[in-house]
């Protein structure tokens, strides 16, 4: 799942504490939940982390996670590849109580047991980055697809009369 850089569990702890940092490429077909709302599981994902303690001594890392995605076009129900580049700042806490009083500009990631799961944490950070409606430009979408799209059949009909109308007529005289 993961190349020989990364390992699969890592203690932000002890990263933060030597202020090293890691990097490499994590498979998309690893990933359960992901592949799940994804139109295909071909790929990779790449992550970067600086890990590090910041003067209110918490542990952090700092990083980026890039992956080319293909994510289901909602027009054509096709493929449309959807490129991520997301810049990561993390905060490590024991739970969710702790979470709360971390600053807002750190997300929170739970360590069970002192330790984190790589993909646990990679897989959530992409789900959270997917567009909620992806689409092809138009000219990238199936003909048929596109004029069904922008059909008129469920435009609304003509503004009914408001049968309010005959009171201000009434009101007029």
């Amino acid at each position: 799942m993961l190349n020989d850089t990364l390992p699969k569990y890592f203690d932000p702890r002890k990263y933060a504490s030597n202020e090293q940092a890691f990097e490499g490429y994590v498979r998309l077909n690893e990933f359960k939940e992901l592949c799940a709302i994804l139109a295909s599981d071909e790929g990779n994902a790449f992550i970067h982390l600086d890990f590090r303690v910041d003067e209110d001594r918490r542990y952090i890392a700092t990083g980026l996670l890039t992956a080319q995605v293909q994510v289901v076009c909602q027009r054509c129900m096709g493929a449309v590849t959807h490129d991520l580049a997301l810049d990561l700042s993390l905060g490590f806490v024991y739970d969710e109580d702790h979470a709360k009083n971390l600053p807002h500009n750190y997300d929170p990631v739970v360590m069970t047991d002192g330790e984190v799961i790589l993909a646990d944490m990679v897989e959530q950070e992409i789900i959270l980055a997917l567009p909620i409606v992806a689409y092809h430009e138009e000219s990238g979408c199936n003909p048929t697809a596109v004029k069904y799209a922008s059909s008129t059949d469920d435009a609304p009909d003509d503004e009914k009369p408001n049968p309010f109308s005959i009171l201000a007529q009434l009101k007029v005289k």
